[in-house]
């Protein structure tokens, strides 16, 4: 549809649909090719449509440990997705922020009865940038017990060296390559700023992301207006609940 952005939206609630359909149908740039009420379907009409977006239950998308996003990236599908949840599962957060270019969001369901923000968000999805709800981003550092206690506190110069490379989604053997460092130095470094920030691999809490989280919360290379990017392959923003 010329410039349009085409969309898929499933989750189990039938009526969730429905209102998300009445919702957006009035966009004159925003066309709804399928819609899906459990994982099978969904998967089915992106894989059949190729829309630029797909609007997803959180709960549908990682249900019974099933990802469909990782499903989806297998067959190169480069869809993207706009979450629509209570809270955010820290698999998913990895995903948003080290594993796919393609947009990603994340939004409340009170939020959907706010069109203008959810067709932007949408917009932005489809143009390749990630959207985080500053809320949930905060709740998962808070619940992950990474430090909230100033910049970084106590960490060396070396050691925000490694971490930035962390945010980065490098390697132990990357930094090792970037810093010139020994590789058992390098683990060294990386149990000491996780020890530091107080990441720890907690119901199933990545201490990698959270560390990485933390870091671009901090430095302000994830910031609430989006003006600046996160050193990745997209843009990464915060928006207010």
């Amino acid at each position: 549809m010329g410039n349009g952005v085409t969309l898929v939206i499933a989750d189990r609630d039938r009526f969730m649909v429905e209102a998300l359909a009445s919702v957006l149908d009035g966009q004159p740039d925003l066309e709804i090719l399928g819609t899906a009420h459990d994982a099978k379907g969904a998967v089915e009409a992106i894989v059949d449509h190729r829309p630029a977006v797909a609007i997803l239950d959180g709960d549908l998308a990682f249900e019974n440990g099933e990802n469909l996003v990782s499903r989806l990236r297998k067959m190169s599908l480069s869809t993207g997705i706009v979450f629509i949840g209570s809270r955010m599962d820290p698999t998913a957060l990895a995903e948003f922020i080290f594993a796919d270019p393609a947009g990603r969001a994340f939004i409340r369901k009170s939020d959907i009865g706010s069109v203008d923000k959810l067709v932007r968000t949408i917009r932005a999805v489809a143009d390749g940038s990630t959207l985080l709800d500053d809320d949930i981003f905060r709740r998962f550092l808070t619940e992950s017990g990474a430090s909230q206690q100033g910049s970084m506190p106590g960490l060396t110069a070396k050691e925000r060296q490694v971490l930035a490379c962390i945010a980065n989604a490098d390697s132990n053997s990357k930094i090792a390559e970037k810093l010139n460092l020994r590789g058992r130095t390098v683990e060294n470094y990386v149990a000491n700023i996780f020890s530091k920030l107080g990441a720890r691999r907690r119901s199933g809490r990545d201490p990698r992301v959270q560390a990485a989280l933390y870091f671009l919360s901090e430095t302000g290379r994830l910031e609430p207006d989006g003006s600046s990017a996160n050193g990745l392959s997209h843009p990464v923003k915060l928006f207010a609940g």
